[in-house]
């Protein structure tokens, strides 16, 4: 293979030399500069579980994945034995095929960049260099234009945004919900540097924004919003204490949807060692992760609360993030509408938090039954094990058993108002 110089790897891939070692004159860095990484000109062979990669050029290839040295490749004047990592079809990351687990993500690493701490206060301020995880309500740009409503899609979907048919605008967005960004400086799609908005002038329609970096850089280890979309601390363990996997290392069939529809819309930027909690794709209570487990990988919530108010109070009940006062009754049969705190069963059973996995496995009703998610009338947060009637059972509130499987569920005694 050819080792290409620095000045052609600068002209072809716009390379900044100053990003990388001192060492490195005249082969390519062994890291990648933007999340799909398709100007990675290094030599890893390994996919992310070590495997060897098997040669791109080889009659094994099935016909949707681009030949050896087509225009999908950043290398040149390479011959069908190249197994090295690539990403010649636009996926999340670099990858290889290897013959044990067929096509993979390889453990490609940033390179590595520095800045300097700013003057903002969290979170008017961004905590990353591209600023994708900023939800500030700054709302003009660095010229001074207003910015315009998101959901008003004014000049269609720009570049950057990923055109697939199987990704709708919204999916772009943080929390994938356009309602709670206005018209405020977002960073949406994958190719753009920072924080930005579009702006009313057809010739101009986007513009970035004056968006500073914070004072403090490590991240909050909570959330502001209840999806918590915001969230880039670093967190890499569930709720019940299972490690979290590297989302890179995840099988194929699973990896790609998350990273290929749903990576535009992550707070920050993936390589093969980020195994941190996020709210991405599946979440709809909070930061996330998949943990290995004998059966399989296995979903599960991080134990991410919510951020204090600003005068530093803790709230057990939230709507849309918001606290509010709890009340400990309900106004109707069911309940539906109850909010209150009450935490153990008319048995006398202790409530296991509806985010946990431990010991009632609630992974498919929690993440994939519309109904059963999105029919809380308050906010989950890790520590929210208050009975609740999410099933809509005539019966009145319940929850599961914190002690057991044997009752997996009970009812809990709710009084009228």
């Amino acid at each position: 293979m050819r080792v290409f110089g620095l000045e052609r790897v600068n002209k072809k891939f716009h390379f900044q030399k100053n990003k990388y070692s001192d060492g490195f004159t005249t082969e390519p860095p062994e890291c990648k500069m933007t999340q799909q990484g398709g100007e990675y000109l290094g030599t890893n062979e390994v996919t992310h579980a070590g495997l060897p990669c098997r040669p791109w050029g080889n009659s094994w290839k099935p016909p949707e994945i681009p030949d050896c040295c087509g225009s999908g490749f950043p290398d040149e004047e390479v011959d069908g034995n190249h197994n090295l990592c690539r990403n010649p079809n636009g996926e999340a990351a670099p990858w290889c095929y290897s013959e044990e687990n067929g096509q993979e993500f390889c453990a490609v690493p940033f390179c590595a960049v520095k800045f300097e701490e700013g003057d903002g206060l969290y979170p008017e301020c961004r905590l990353k260099e591209k600023g994708k995880e900023y939800v500030g309500t700054k709302n003009e740009t660095e010229t001074g234009r207003p910015c315009l409503p998101w959901d008003s899609q004014s000049h269609r979907e720009p570049w950057g945004f990923s055109n697939s048919s199987e990704i709708a605008y919204k999916d772009h967005f943080l929390n994938r919900d356009l309602s709670i960004h206005k018209n405020y400086c977002r960073n949406p799609g994958f190719h753009r540097e920072r924080p930005w908005c579009f702006v009313s002038d057809p010739n101009v329609q986007w513009e970035y924004c004056d968006v500073p970096f914070c004072r403090d850089l490590d991240p909050p280890e909570c959330k502001l919003t209840g999806k918590g979309g915001e969230y880039v601390g670093r967190r890499s363990v569930t709720i019940s204490g299972f490690p979290c996997m590297h989302w890179l290392s995840i099988k194929t069939t699973m990896s790609v949807p998350l990273f290929k529809y749903f990576l535009s819309a992550s707070p920050d930027e993936v390589d093969g060692s980020h195994n941190f909690c996020r709210s991405i794709g599946l979440g709809t209570h909070g930061p996330w992760c998949f943990s290995s487990l004998p059966t399989g990988p296995r979903i599960e919530y991080c134990d991410v609360p919510f951020c204090p108010e600003s005068d530093g109070k803790l709230c057990d009940i939230r709507v849309s993030g918001k606290c509010i006062s709890s009340r400990e009754c309900r106004t109707t049969p069911k309940g539906l509408e109850y909010m209150g705190t009450k935490s153990t069963t008319k048995s006398g059973y202790p409530c296991q938090p509806w985010m946990s996995n431990t010991p009632n496995n609630q992974e498919l009703k929690a993440h994939y039954s519309s109904n059963f998610g999105a029919s809380f009338p308050d906010d989950l947060h890790p520590s929210h094990n208050f009975c609740r009637n999410p099933t809509s059972d005539p019966k009145g509130p319940w929850c599961y058993n914190g002690a057991g499987k044997k009752p997996s569920t009970d009812y809990c005694d709710i009084p009228f108002c």
